[in-house]
């Protein structure tokens, strides 16, 4: 998979972030995984529903528009949740449980993903 680094109004939040682009990537998501470090994200694109079928862990979806802001999040979903499709989502990214208020993720905010020229 790409690699790519997260940014929030310039500033790095993480640059351990898988890009899951193709069909396999995007289906697999995070399934069978037993857990994430803390500084991990899946960025997955084109993307706007998650389901948790296959998940050992709950984690956040920051759901993005084309323009990177973003439009919804969904905190600390369940293992086995099937999360309501986001209209206006283009991609979502996928983070633990309480990232996003540990690391002051609001609705309205830019997030940036650049890749980095690398595979994982």
């Amino acid at each position: 998979m790409k690699k790519a680094i997260i940014r929030k109004n310039g500033i790095t939040l993480t640059e351990n972030c898988q890009v899951a682009d193709s069909f396999f990537t995007r289906f697999k998501g995070l399934m069978f995984r037993r857990s994430i470090p803390d500084d991990y994200a899946l960025h997955i694109t084109p993307c706007n529903q998650v389901h948790m079928l296959n998940m050992r862990f709950p984690i956040d979806v920051i759901y993005l528009d084309a323009s990177g802001t973003v439009v919804k999040i969904d905190e600390n979903v369940q293992p086995g949740k099937i999360c309501k499709t986001v209209k206006n989502a283009k991609s979502v990214i996928e983070v633990t449980g309480f990232y996003s208020s540990e690391n002051n993720i609001r609705q309205g905010d830019m997030i940036e993903v650049s890749l980095t020229g690398g595979n994982i």
